[in-house]
C-alpha cells in the first residue's frame, strides 16, 4: 500500500501545530492515518469478500496520493470503454463519420431496374428506418418502380463474427449484447444498433396482449403468448429472443391499465436491415421480384446512387459514453481494425488499442482484454493502470472531447449525467465527478476525475469485483475523496 499526502500536509501542519504538532511528517502521518482508516473501514464493513483496487492521483503531476491494492487486477466492466474511446479519438479522429452507400448494378428501362440494388454498410450505428426510406426515395427519383433483380447487403467491411468473445448465452437476447455487422440499424436516437423495441399493451381480459415493434419486424417471427388480465393483478409479462433463432417470445400476464417495453436483439443485423428495406420499398410503391435477400460484395461496376453519413465521432461519443453503449464500442473496435490494420475484426481492433496504449507510454502488459466494451469477464486491469491512462490522455489534443463524453454526477439531463445522473447527489460531489461507470454480474467500477472540496482536480479509479450491489459503496468512497482532498 502506498500513501502520499504531501500536497495537503502544509495546510494541515498549520492547523495541527495549534495542538502541539510541529513537524511536516506528523501532519502527513495524521492525515494519512485518518483517510486510510475511513476507506479501510468502508471496505472492511461493506465490501466483505470483495476484490478491491483503489487509486487516487494528482491530475497535474500523476503522483499517486493514495492506493489500496492499486496493482490488483480487476474486471473493469465498462471502464474498458475509457481505453476504447481514447484510441478511437486518436486513430479515427473527432471528425470521423460512418457511411452507408446505395448502389445499383444494371440498367433502367421504362421504370424497371434490370439488375440488383446494393446496400453497402460500413458499421454505421446511427442508420435508422428513416434513412432507408430516403434510400427508397432516391431510387424512385431515378424513375424506378420495379426491381427485377436482387436486394443485396454488402457487410464485408467487417468480418462475419456477430458477437465478441465472452458474451454469455443468457445475454444474447438483451440489447447490451447485440450482434454486430457492418450493415445494422438502430431503433432510436440512443443508437442501440442490432435491436428492436417491443411494446406490449393489454387488450380485453382473457385475450392475447397487443404488441408493436419499433422500427420494424423485419425477418423476425413474433410468438405472442401474453394474456390480458384484470387490473390489479401482477404484471408478469416478459420478452426474449429464443436462443440462436429469430423468434421473439412474448409471454406472461399484462394487466388492464399497464404496459411493458423492452429492447431485444435481432439474430442477424444485416438480414434484418435488408428485410426491413424490402418492406420500406413496398411502402414506397417499388415492387421487387425476388423475396429472398442476399449478402455479397458490391461489384466495381455498380453505380453509386447516394450515401448516408453519420454524425461525427465527437458527437457520437455523447450517447455512446453517457449511456455506456456496448454496441457502439464493439463497432468502434472493428472500425479501428479496418482503418488501421485493414481487417474489420475484434482482434485487429484490439491490436489498435494495444498500439495506442504503447504510443502514450502505458505498459500494456498491465492490460488484459478480449473486447472493447467491457462485457467480457476475461478483461482485467488495475486501478493504478486505469488512473495512469486518465492522466496520459489529458495531454491529447482531443482531451476536451473525451472529458465531455464522461457522465456527470447528479446531472439530471440524460445526455449529460448519463449513467451518473442519479448518483453522487451530495453537495460535495454533485456536478463535480466526471467518470465512467462499469457494471457486470458481481462487478462495479467508477473511474474518472473529481473536483474535490479543496477546489483541486484529482484522478481516481475504484474497481470492485466478487460483490453484488457495490455501486453505492463506491459512491461512499468517492464522497470521502471529495471531503479529504
Amino acid at each position: 500500500m502506498k500513501r502520499k499526502f504531501s500536497i495537503m500536509a502544509v495546510a494541515w501542519m498549520l492547523v495541527l501545530s495549534l495542538f502541539g504538532f510541529s513537524s511536516l511528517a506528523s501532519a502527513e502521518e495524521i492525515l494519512a492515518s485518518t483517510f486510510e482508516k475511513k476507506i479501510q473501514s468502508i471496505v472492511d464493513e461493506k465490501l466483505i469478500g470483495a476484490d478491491v483496487s483503489i487509486t487516487i492521483r494528482d491530475s497535474d503531476t500523476s503522483e499517486v496520493l493514495y492506493e489500496l491494492n492499486g496493482d490488483t487486477t480487476i474486471k473493469p466492466a465498462s471502464n474498458m470503454k475509457l481505453l476504447t474511446t481514447a484510441a478511437a479519438l486518436d486513430v479515427l479522429g473527432e471528425d470521423y463519420r460512418f457511411a452507408t452507400n446505395l448502389y445499383i448494378n444494371g440498367k433502367i428501362s421504362n421504370g424497371v431496374l434490370i439488375g440488383d440494388v446494393y446496400l453497402q454498410g460500413q458499421g454505421d450505428p446511427t442508420l435508422m428506418d428513416t434513412d432507408l426510406k430516403q434510400f427508397a426515395e432516391d431510387l424512385k427519383s431515378l424513375g424506378i418502380h420495379t426491381i427485377e433483380g436482387r436486394i443485396v447487403g454488402d457487410d464485408k467491411w467487417f468480418d462475419g463474427d456477430l458477437l465478441t468473445p465472452g458474451i454469455w448465452a443468457d445475454d444474447e437476447s438483451w440489447y447490451y449484447a447485440a450482434p454486430i455487422t457492418a450493415l445494422t440499424t438502430s431503433p432510436n436516437p440512443d443508437y442501440d444498433s442490432g435491436t428492436i423495441i417491443v411494446d406490449v399493451a393489454p387488450a380485453q381480459v382473457g385475450e392475447p396482449a397487443t404488441f408493436t415493434i419499433t422500427p420494424h419486424i423485419g425477418d423476425l417471427e413474433i410468438i405472442n403468448e401474453a394474456i390480458t388480465v384484470p387490473s390489479g393483478e401482477n404484471r408478469t409479462v416478459s420478452v426474449e429472443r429464443i436462443y440462436q433463432t429469430n423468434q421473439i417470445l412474448i409471454s406472461g400476464n399484462i394487466p388492464i391499465g399497464r404496459t411493458f417495453r423492452d429492447w431485444i436483439t435481432v439474430q442477424n443485423p444485416t438480414t434484418h436491415t435488408l428485410t426491413m428495406f424490402q418492406a420500406i420499398l413496398a411502402e414506397a410503391g417499388i415492387e421487387y421480384t425476388k423475396d429472398k435477400v442476399f449478402q455479397a460484395a458490391t461489384p466495381n461496376s455498380a453505380q453509386l446512387i447516394s450515401t448516408k453519413e453519420s454524425m461525427t465521432l465527437k458527437e457520437l461519443l455523447i450517447p455512446y459514453m453517457k449511456l455506456s453503449n456496448n454496441g457502439i464500442a464493439d463497432i468502434l473496435i472493428k472500425t479501428m481494425g479496418k482503418v488501421k490494420n485493414h481487417h474489420g475484426s475484434t482482434n485487429a481492433g484490439l491490436k489498435v488499442l494495444n498500439d495506442y496504449g504503447q504510443s502514450i507510454g502505458l505498459n500494456m502488459n498491465d492490460w488484459f482484454f478480449e473486447d472493447g466494451s467491457g462485457m467480457s469477464h476475461e478483461n482485467y486491469v488495475s486501478s493504478l493502470t486505469v488512473s495512469e491512462l486518465l492522466y496520459k490522455v489529458q495531454s491529447e489534443e482531443w482531451y476536451d472531447t473525451f472529458l465531455t463524453s464522461l457522465p456527470v454526477s447528479a446531472n439530471s439531463t440524460r445526455m449529460v449525467g448519463g449513467t451518473l445522473r442519479n448518483r453522487l447527489k451530495d453537495p460535495l460531489t454533485a456536478g463535480k465527478v466526471f467518470a465512467k461507470t462499469g457494471s457486470l454480474n458481481g462487478v462495479a467500477a467508477l473511474s474518472g476525475y473529481i473536483e474535490a472540496n479543496s477546489g483541486n482536480r484529482y484522478i481516481f479509479s475504484v474497481l470492485v469485483q466478487n460483490k453484488s450491489g457495490a455501486a453505492p459503496v463506491i459512491d461512499e468512497i468517492v464522497l470521502e475523496i471529495a471531503k479529504e482532498f
